[in-house]
């Protein structure tokens, strides 16, 4: 018994791991794409192109709250695993409500990254117009 719920926190743990690796991943991502767009935009001096860029951060940063939404999901089946007697096995941590991912974007781990890339794409069209 002991051996299926050390088991079972694993699965969790691997789940939440991957969630989080996601994440980073995007932020990476994010910086990468956000970076070159605004280098081709100043070398051309064309403004339209760095508002382009702020398509890979909205994009890029919806994700990154919804990877962070759903590693709380998993930390909160974790709990539950934590409180029952014997583990279920269930990796499904239950649907996403809009307002968990909501949240989650409006969290500094998320914003503190996209925000200053949108911010910087919004500063370099308005330099180049």
């Amino acid at each position: 018994m002991a051996d299926d719920r050390l088991k079972y926190f694993d699965l969790l743990q691997a789940a939440t791991s991957r969630m989080a690796t996601n994440s980073f991943l995007l932020k990476g991502w994010s910086v990468t794409l956000t970076s070159a767009i605004l280098g081709l935009a100043a070398r051309d001096a064309k403004a339209a192109m760095a508002l382009v860029a702020l398509v890979p951060v909205l994009a890029l940063w919806g994700l990154d709250g919804y990877f962070l939404a759903l590693e709380r999901k998993f930390r909160k089946l974790w709990e539950d695993a934590i409180k029952a007697a014997a583990p279920s096995f269930v990796m499904s941590p239950g649907p996403l409500a809009l307002g968990d991912w909501i949240a989650a974007l409006g969290r500094p781990a998320v914003w503190g990254l996209h925000l200053p890339l949108g911010l910087a794409a919004v500063a370099a069209y308005l330099q180049l117009r």
